[in-house]
């Protein structure tokens, strides 16, 4: 086999691929990517078994082969060849050797035979674009459960309908649920669970807004385009019935400016308990009172404006308040409520695409 890549197209494709190569010694080939050249072009792969991803890579093909190499090491030296173009040549006895200017590598690679297939798309898939599913993406999956023991938790849940697109993520505590208006994606309801490495993989691989193609099949779902597949093996489980976890009657809405409030929450939090991050909320007619105290440090308190239906006092933790704001991404927020220890329910004004839940805190009177 022996190829060229340009140092720049190399080293772009091994970003994203050497993130997924396993770094356990289960199966040592794993820790590998595959190098298929042929006279379609040049494909390269990793995977630990849960999440995998194909590239096309530019690149030329002198002669054909396949072969696979150390995918950390092969990363490392790519990052630090100077931009020139690199060939790689390997030998019928697994021996590759890199040339990239005055640089000269000499690594052993091992056959690819026993290296995991990536599955195909095949027929059954719907399409949508890569902006779209990336911003579902990054404004939920905060939201999940980081406790190993609360698997089924551990993704975002990706909600078919033959009207829409809903990503929904949730640790009970939180929640955050984004929905995509679009006929047509889906014959029949139904969910899935996806893991959140590959999620992040999603967005970290689909930078383009273009459209992408999504199949899912027994226990995977593959996402690709014209460049890349991204496989990953479905989270086992049965995940929570959402819709009946969200409220139906918060009487009390109150609305302020999102940078204002979450510069606010930035300042106030700093004085909150660590333990807890707990900061009280007493809000009134037209604005919002943030405090949090800590008997180590002392209290800090801050008012911004806000209109609210009627006043309350409800205490949240700081964290939660962040993610969510940061994700509204929306110049005004409106929270609803209904009492201090009940959900409540915080959306961008004026849409009704996007929310978050989050389950307030008990605080002293």
């Amino acid at each position: 086999m022996r190829v060229i890549f340009a140092r720049n197209d190399l080293h772009r494709a091994m970003q994203s691929l050497h993130s997924i190569a396993s770094t356990k010694n289960v199966l040592p080939i794993l820790s590998n990517v595959l190098l298929d050249a042929s006279d379609a072009g040049i494909r390269m792969t990793t995977t630990d078994t849960e999440v995998g991803l194909q590239l096309q890579v530019e690149g030329s093909v002198e002669e054909t082969g396949r072969l696979t190499i150390p995918a950390r090491k092969l990363a490392e030296l790519v990052r630090e060849l100077p931009d020139e173009d690199v060939r790689l040549e390997a030998s019928e006895g697994g021996q590759i050797q890199i040339e990239c200017g005055t640089v000269h590598y000499k690594m052993i690679g091992t056959p690819a035979d026993d290296f995991p297939s990536i599955p195909d798309l095949g027929e059954s898939f719907f399409t949508v674009d890569a902006g779209v599913l990336r911003q579902m993406i990054q404004r939920t999956r905060f939201a999940a459960s980081r406790e190993e023991n609360r698997y089924f938790l551990k993704g975002v849940y990706m909600h078919l309908s033959p009207e829409w697109l809903r990503m929904v993520a949730t640790d009970s505590r939180r929640l955050a649920l984004m929905t995509f208006a679009a006929e047509g994606l889906s014959e029949r309801d139904r969910g899935v669970i996806i893991p959140i490495k590959a999620v992040d993989e999603v967005v970290k691989t689909f930078t383009q807004d273009e459209e992408v193609k999504v199949a899912i099949q027994d226990n995977q779902v593959i996402v690709a385009n014209d460049s890349a597949v991204l496989n990953a093996r479905l989270v086992d489980g049965e995940y929570p019935s959402y819709s009946q976890i969200l409220p139906k009657d918060n009487p009390i809405r109150f609305e302020a400016d999102r940078d204002a409030f979450l510069t606010a929450i930035r300042r106030v939090s700093l004085f909150s308990d660590p333990k807890t991050t707990s900061v009280r909320l007493d809000i009134k007619e037209t604005s919002v009172v943030l405090s949090a105290s800590t008997p180590d440090f002392g209290e800090a308190r801050e008012e911004i404006q806000a209109t609210s239906t009627e006043p309350i006092t409800i205490g949240f933790n700081a964290e939660f308040l962040k993610d969510a704001l940061t994700a509204a991404d929306s110049e005004n927020v409106a929270f609803e409520l209904k009492e201090p220890l009940s959900a409540a329910v915080m959306r961008p004004s004026g849409t009704d695409d996007y929310l978050c839940l989050i389950m307030p805190m008990r605080i002293e009177a």
